[in-house]
C-alpha cells in the first residue's frame, strides 16, 4: 500500500490548491472514517502460535495453554502459517447465529475445527473459488451457531505464507454485520464512483491536451481502481471468482503497475528540462525494474507458488517502492525549485500522501502500529479522493493554459507560415518573370528574325507554301507573346486586376470563339499579392475552359460581399467526371491558391456545364 498512497502522494501535488473542493473533501473524511467505526466492541480475544507441522490434536493441546488476550495479530511478511484460538460463550436462551470476520479478504486457506475435535469443520480461503466460501461475501467470513447457554471452542489454521499477514477478528450477529456492510458498501460505492468520474475526466483531459500524461494519468486511475478493489475482495467476488492462480498475482501486479505509472506520470508531467535529469533517469531506471518484476509474475510461474521466493518478491517490491516514494517526493521538489508551474502543490501533496503511505506501510509489514481496519481499508480510499481532485483540478488548470498557449502558438504559426508561403509565392513570380522576359527577349526575338528573313527570301520560293510558313511563324510568335504575358503581368499594377483580365478575355474570345461575360465590382482596395493569385486563379479557370469545356458561352465573375471576395467561373460546356478529373493539376493548383488565402471552393458539373464558385475573405 505504500507505493499506492506513494502514487496517491504524487498526484496530490500535480494540481494548484481548490479552495472549495479540497476543504469538503477533508470535512468528509472525518464524518465517513467515523461511519465506519465499530457499532459496538466486537473485537473477541483470541490466541495465536506459529504452525511448526501440528496436528490438530497438538494444536488442541498447545492452544488450551495459551490466554486469549489479542485482538489484532500482525506478524508483517510471514514465512509460516498460524494458529488461531478463539473462545465463544452464549449466554442466551436461544441458539446464536454469529459471524466470525478476520477482517483481511486475502488470506490462502483457512481451516476450522471446534470443540476438540481433529476433524476439519469448514475450509476457505483465496485458493478455492469464490463460490466455496460458506457466507457468500468480499471478506473470508465464517458462520458460528453457539448452542444457547453455551460456550464453543475454535481452532482455525491460517495460511497466508508467503505474504502480508494482518488480522483484526470480529464477532457480530447478522443484524450487525449488515449495518456494516451498508456502511461499506456505501463507502466503496462513494469511492468508485468518484474514480469514474476522475477517470472520464483524465480521458478527457488526454484528448484535449493531446498529451500522453493525461493518458497515464486515466490508466493510473483505473489501475489504483482496480487495486484497491481487489485490496477489498472486490474483484474475486465479481470479476474473476474462479480464477485461484490469478488471484494471488493481481495484487503484486495492480501494486506494481500504479508504481510504474506513477513514475511515468511524474517524468511526462514535468519533464526534466532544466532540471532532474539524473532524478529522472533514476525514475526511468526504478520503472524498468518494476515492468521486470510484472514480467516475472508472469513468467516466472513458481516466483509465487514458492514462499521463500514470494516473501524475497514482496521485500524487494518493498525496498523499490520506498525508493520510488522517495525519488517521486525528491523530482518535484526539485521542479518547484526550478519554479515550474504546479510543482510546489504537488511536492506539498506527494509529502502529506507518501507520509501517510509509509505509516501504512510500517503498520502492515514492519512495525504493527494498532491502526484499525476501518483506516487500513478505507483511509486511502478517502486520501486517493482528495488527491484525485486536486490532480483532476490541476488537469483543468493546465487545459486552460494549454488552450491559451495553443492559440498564442497557432497565431504565430499561422504568421510563421504565412510569410514561408509569401516567399514562396514572391519566388515563384520572380521565376515566372525570369522565364517570360527569357521567352519574350529570346524565342519571341528569334521568331521575329526568322519572319523577317522570310520576307526577304520569299520571292525565290513560291508563294503559298511560304505564306503557310509565314503564317506559322506569326502564330509562334503570338503564342510566345501570349505565354509571356501569362507569366509575366508586367501590367497588372499599372492597369489593375479588372482591365487585364478584359484584355485577356476579350483575346481568348477571338482566338477560340467563346462568348465570355465578364463581371467585376471590387470596392476594397486589393493589395499586389492578392490581385497577382486571383489572375492565376482566372487564368487557370479561363485555360480551363477554352481547352476542355468545349462551351460556347462562358461567364467570370468576381465581386466583393460581406468581407468576401467571390469569383465565380461558369460555362456551358459539356462538364467532366469529378472522380477521374478532380485531382488534376489545373484543379489541384487551383485549389491550393485557395487553401492558401484560407478560402473554400465548390465544384457543379453536370454535361450542361461547369460552376465553380470561389470564396475567398478579404483579409488573410
Amino acid at each position: 500500500m505504500l507505493s499506492y498512497y506513494l502514487r496517491i502522494c504524487l498526484k496530490f501535488c500535480f494540481a494548484a490548491p481548490n479552495k472549495v473542493f479540497v476543504p469538503a473533501s477533508l470535512a468528509l473524511l472525518p464524518l465517513v472514517m467515523g461511519s465506519c467505526a465499530k457499532l459496538d466492541d466486537q473485537s473477541p480475544r483470541f490466541s495465536v502460535f506459529s504452525n511448526e507441522n501440528y496436528s490438530a490434536k497438538e494444536a488442541w493441546a498447545i492452544a488450551d495453554t495459551l490466554k486469549q488476550e489479542l485482538t489484532q495479530f500482525n506478524p508483517g511478511i510471514t514465512s509460516s502459517q498460524w494458529w488461531l484460538g478463539l473462545t465463544v460463550t452464549n449466554p442466551t436462551d436461544s441458539v446464536q447465529q454469529l459471524l466470525f470476520l478476520p477482517n483481511n479478504p486475502h488470506i490462502n486457506k483457512i481451516k476450522v475445527f471446534e470443540n476438540e475435535s481433529n476433524l476439519l469443520s469448514i475450509e476457505l480461503g483465496d485458493f478455492f473459488p469464490f463460490e466455496k466460501r460458506p457466507f457468500p461475501d468480499r471478506d473470508l467470513i465464517i458462520p458460528l451457531k453457539i448452542p444457547s447457554n453455551s460456550t464453543k471452542h475454535y481452532l482455525m489454521l491460517l495460511d497466508k505464507v508467503g505474504e502480508t499477514f494482518h488480522i483484526e477478528p470480529e464477532v457480530m450477529d447478522f443484524q450487525s454485520f449488515y449495518k456494516r456492510k451498508t456502511i461499506d458498501t456505501l463507502v466503496i460505492g462513494l469511492f468508485l464512483g468518484w474514480m469514474a468520474i476522475v477517470f472520464i475526466f483524465a480521458i478527457f483531459f488526454s484528448t484535449e491536451l493531446k498529451s500522453w500524461s493525461g493518458a497515464v494519468y486515466a490508466a493510473y486511475v483505473l489501475t489504483i481502481s482496480l487495486w484497491l478493489a481487489t485490496h477489498w475482495g472486490l474483484t474475486f467476488q465479481y470479476l474473476w471468482p474462479e480464477q485461484i492462480v490469478w488471484v494471488s498475482k493481481a495484487r503484486p501486479f495492480f501494486n506494481l503497475l500504479t508504481n510504474v505509472l506513477i513514475l511515468l506520470l511524474v517524468v511526462l508531467f514535468f519533464p526534466p528540462k532544466t532540471t532532474g535529469k539524473m532524478t529522472a533517469k533514476l525514475i526511468w531506471a526504478i520503472l524498468i525494474i518494476q515492468l521486470c518484476l510484472i514480467l516475472s509474475i508472469f513468467l516466472e510461474p513458481d516466483v509465487l507458488g514458492n514462499p521463500e521466493a514470494k516473501i524475497n518478491l514482496l521485500q524487494f517490491t518493498l525496498v523499490v517502492s520506498l525508493f520510488s516514494s522517495a525519488l517521486v517526493l525528491y523530482y518535484p521538489f526539485l521542479q518547484w525549485r526550478a519554479k515550474v508551474p504546479l510543482a510546489g502543490y504537488y511536492f506539498l501533496g506527494i509529502a502529506f500522501l507518501v507520509l501517510f503511505g509509509i505509516i501504512l506501510q510500517l503498520n502492515q509489514k514492519i512495525l504493527p502500529l494498532g491502526l484499525p481496519h476501518q483506516l487500513v481499508d478505507f483511509g486511502s480510499a478517502f486520501g486517493l479522493m482528495v488527491e484525485t481532485g486536486m490532480i483532476t483540478a490541476a488537469f483543468a488548470r493546465k487545459a486552460s493554459l494549454f488552450k491559451k498557449e495553443k492559440e498564442k502558438l497557432t497565431i504565430a504559426i499561422l504568421e510563421k507560415e504565412k510569410q514561408v508561403a509569401d516567399q514562396l509565392i514572391q519566388m515563384q513570380e520572380d521565376e515566372r518573370q525570369r522565364l517570360g522576359r527569357d521567352l519574350h527577349d529570346s524565342i519571341g526575338g528569334m521568331l521575329a528574325s526568322l519572319y523577317i528573313k522570310t520576307e526577304t527570301i520569299s520571292d525565290q520560293y513560291p508563294k503559298g507554301p511560304m505564306e503557310e510558313f509565314k503564317q506559322l511563324i506569326q502564330q509562334s510568335i503570338q503564342e510566345a507573346r501570349s505565354l509571356s504575358h501569362n507569366l509575366t503581368p508586367h501590367y497588372l499594377e499599372e492597369n489593375g486586376l479588372e482591365k487585364v483580365l478584359k484584355l485577356q478575355l476579350d483575346l481568348l474570345s477571338q482566338k477560340y470563339g467563346i462568348n465570355f461575360n465578364f463581371y467585376f465590382h471590387i470596392t476594397t482596395p486589393l493589395p499586389k499579392s492578392l490581385q497577382l493569385i486571383l489572375y492565376r486563379i482566372s487564368n487557370e479557370l479561363l485555360q480551363n475552359i477554352v481547352k476542355h469545356s468545349q462551351a460556347s458561352e462562358a461567364l467570370l465573375s468576381i465581386s466583393e460581399q460581406d468581407g468576401k471576395i467571390e469569383l465565380i467561373a461558369e460555362d456551358n460546356g459539356k462538364g467532366f467526371e469529378l472522380l477521374s478529373n478532380s485531382k488534376g493539376i489545373g484543379l489541384k493548383n487551383i485549389r491550393d491558391r485557395v487553401d492558401y488565402l484560407r478560402g473554400t471552393l465548390e465544384l457543379e458539373t453536370n454535361s450542361t456545364g461547369t460552376t465553380l464558385t470561389i470564396s475567398i475573405p478579404l483579409h488573410v
